[in-house]
């Protein structure tokens, strides 16, 4: 076999697996409360969901960063998003994850699913309770594209103030929580 080293020129690769995300960093002043991690630090269960005004002070202004970046992924259809599908409101849901916790392999039946992260105990290994996000369609792992994180999974490290929002057809998993480790995190999930 004869390879050769060639520079990939601009504009050679197209992008035919192409799919829509978002993953930025908000200000949670005014949004989420201050200091709830030792609230929930220890507790039996690796898992808990916990109502939305004990982590949240202002639902409305997280609802509306969620519908911003559910809407704007909307608009790109052909690039990932899901087109003419308006997100008109998001539920979210306030978990707690300690030590223990993990989720295998999942998809939503909703167009869009988030999280925003609230409070974190950093944790000693890097991509513990981290979000891996896989694409599930046949062939992507075969992908080569320059910057392309499809195919190959990207993650979303739980930082306070990282919001991420994906399709909800993204196939998605929860990297171990370390012992010791605490996330408080809000998913939302959009609905028309």
């Amino acid at each position: 076999m004869t390879t050769i080293d060639q520079p990939v020129q601009p504009g050679t690769v197209a992008r035919y697996w192409g799919t829509a995300s978002t993953i930025r960093q908000i200000d949670l002043e005014g949004i989420a409360r201050q200091g709830v991690l030792n609230r929930y630090r220890s507790g039996p269960e690796p898992f808990m969901t916990v109502p939305l005004e004990e982590v949240v002070v202002d639902a409305e202004a997280l609802r509306r960063e969620f519908l911003a970046d559910m809407n704007a992924l909307s608009g790109r259809g052909v690039d990932g998003g899901t087109p003419g599908r308006d997100v008109t409101d998001v539920a979210l849901e306030a978990q707690v994850w300690r030590g223990g916790y993990e989720r295998p392999m999942f998809a939503v039946p909703n167009d869009y699913l988030g999280w925003c992260f609230l409070e974190v105990v950093a944790p000693v290994e890097e991509s513990a309770g981290t979000v891996a996000v896989f694409d599930p369609r046949a062939g992507s792992a075969m992908t080569a594209m320059p910057g392309l994180p499809w195919g190959r999974q990207t993650t979303i490290t739980p930082v306070p103030g990282s919001l991420a929002v994906i399709p909800g057809w993204l196939t998605c998993s929860i990297v171990p929580v370390e012992k010791g480790e605490v996330i408080v995190v809000v998913a939302a999930t959009s609905t028309r």
